[in-house]
């Protein structure tokens, strides 16, 4: 039995793309829910959607450096 770090998949470019896209997506979504959120009242749930956006985040970057297209139209965030 090989070790799990030994394995690797082939992911088509295209498919890479569509997952960076869904990453961009719930990134939106978890910063429109956290408009929403009152901080005072949901302290939990604006913990995790920040959490969840971060994450997402993240992946979508890490899809753009494994070769996946940004989507038309994207442009980077102001740095805050």
């Amino acid at each position: 039995m090989s070790d799990s770090t030994e394995q690797m998949i082939t992911i088509p470019l295209a498919q890479a793309t569509a997952w960076a896209e869904n990453c961009i997506r719930i990134n939106h979504l978890q910063t429109l829910l956290q408009r929403e959120l009152n901080p005072m009242e949901n302290v939990r749930a604006t913990g995790l959607s920040e959490r969840a956006r971060v994450r997402a985040w993240n992946m979508f970057n890490e899809m753009i450096a494994t070769g996946a297209q940004k989507p038309e139209g994207y442009c980077e965030p102001e740095p805050e």
